[in-house]
């Protein structure tokens, strides 16, 4: 019994924001339930009251027209005709007009206030399809061949209106409640998922770290032999491995921190004027040894004729680097790479493609999400912490320009990066 009750816990544990989200559905889809019905039972009720006080109204109005014995006596003498010349019709109208004048008292008396019409109807004629009140004149002309209607105009929006403010705030706080879910449920899957890859970023920085700490404890170890402290090139073959791995060590750490900074708004940007060419050719020139050691080649084509900018030189060459050592990495085979630049309405863009293993239109979706990084099977062979491409958007933001990525899978893709010249 424990073990099945300790079972049932881990699994409430692990599916806690499934069952979270899935009850706060159900409970209010079940105060709709009850919202709509309260709002349909009162505008029954309000409807029902509503007829009532006509029917009151009516009745007594056919009551207080019955005391005119002149006009019921002719308006029974034109209802008992069976054809109507104009002089009829209009002295029949002028007591419809009178009954309709007794109407209306009484309907103020009972706080009616819908606009409405009335009609005098014999049995004999088409009644109307249209929904409004009958009530019979038996009473008042001493037989049933006259039945008064009255139609009301907007019945429906009336009773809405007399509803008032209770209905529209019940409205107005069922939308509110569903907005409140929605982001509540919008922000537990998006913190769920920042948390899963935060804990892919620990393992990763763990692992990456790992690598070069490593190294580093093994070069450490080795200078400490006697053999090797006696021989001169072994030492700076070892020291130059402790100084690249600590140089590479330095790198990550810089990267998170300013990522980190840039979040918090603490990142201080250095503005000054530049070429842009320049800076790209330096980028070349740093992955010149890495692409030549793969036989590949990269090729930079410069279209751009304004490639002055305002920025912060370093933190642009990063992120131009950071895009060139991807376009190598992501590069299974031999590494072919395109970097071009060209002026287009008066900004500069600057491209950077690759022939590599590319992106499905999935991965395209959140490649600059932070801390994400597109699976790639039981592959390991591609490092990194997820936050290059976020750090370069966001940099690239920084600077007020923006950057796209147009990629097919197992075709290559190409980074777009469109900053304003100067």
């Amino acid at each position: 019994m424990r073990i099945f009750k300790r079972k049932l816990i881990d699994k409430i544990s692990t599916y806690r924001i499934q069952i979270f989200i899935s009850v706060s559905v159900i409970v209010l889809l079940l105060l709709l339930l009850i919202q709509f019905s309260w709002i349909r039972r009162a505008r029954s009720l309000n409807e029902e009251q509503f007829n009532h006080r006509v029917g009151l109204a009516l009745h007594e109005s056919v009551d207080e027209f019955t005391k005119d014995l002149q006009s019921c006596q002719k308006m029974k003498e034109y209802m008992s005709k069976s054809k109507y010349d104009a002089h009829d019709s209009a002295l029949l109208k002028s007591e419809v007009e009178h009954l309709d004048s007794i109407i209306k008292e009484q309907f103020k008396n009972y706080q009616i206030q819908s606009p409405y019409t009335i009609e005098v109807l014999s049995t004999e004629d088409e009644q109307p399809k249209s929904k409004c009140f009958y009530f019979s004149l038996r009473k008042a002309l001493s037989h049933d061949k006259a039945i008064l209607n009255v139609y009301f105009k907007k019945r429906e929006k009336n009773l809405m209106d007399s509803m008032g403010s209770m209905f529209i705030c019940s409205i107005i706080l069922i939308l509110i409640l569903c907005v409140l879910l929605g982001i509540t449920i919008f922000s537990l899957i998006r913190d769920r998922k920042i948390l899963s890859r935060t804990t892919d970023l620990i393992n990763n920085i763990a692992h990456e770290f790992k690598t070069p700490m490593a190294t580093i404890a093994l070069a450490s170890k080795m200078l400490g032999r006697e053999k090797v402290s006696a021989n001169k090139d072994k030492v700076n073959h070892y020291s130059n491995i402790i100084s690249s791995e600590n140089n590479r060590l330095g790198v990550q750490i810089d990267q998170l921190l300013k990522l980190s900074n840039i979040e918090r708004g603490d990142l201080k940007l250095n503005f000054n004027s530049f070429h842009l060419h320049d800076l790209l050719e330096d980028c070349c020139e740093s992955l010149s040894m890495q692409v030549a050691e793969r036989e590949g080649s990269l090729k930079f084509n410069k279209f751009a004729s304004q490639e002055l900018i305002y920025g912060d030189r370093d933190l642009l060459q990063n992120v131009f680097c950071n895009l060139l050592d991807n376009a190598v990495k992501y590069s299974p085979n031999t590494p072919q790479i395109e970097l071009m630049s060209k002026n287009i309405n008066g900004s500069l863009l600057v491209s950077i493609s690759d022939h590599g293993i590319g992106m499905t239109n999935e991965v395209q979706k959140h490649i600059f999400d932070r801390y994400y990084r597109a699976s790639t099977g039981d592959r390991h062979d591609v490092k990194g912490f997820g936050i290059g491409l976020s750090y370069s958007k966001m940099i690239i933001k920084a600077h007020n320009g923006s950057i796209k990525v147009n990629s097919k899978k197992n075709m290559g893709s190409t980074f777009t990066v469109e900053l304003p010249i100067v």
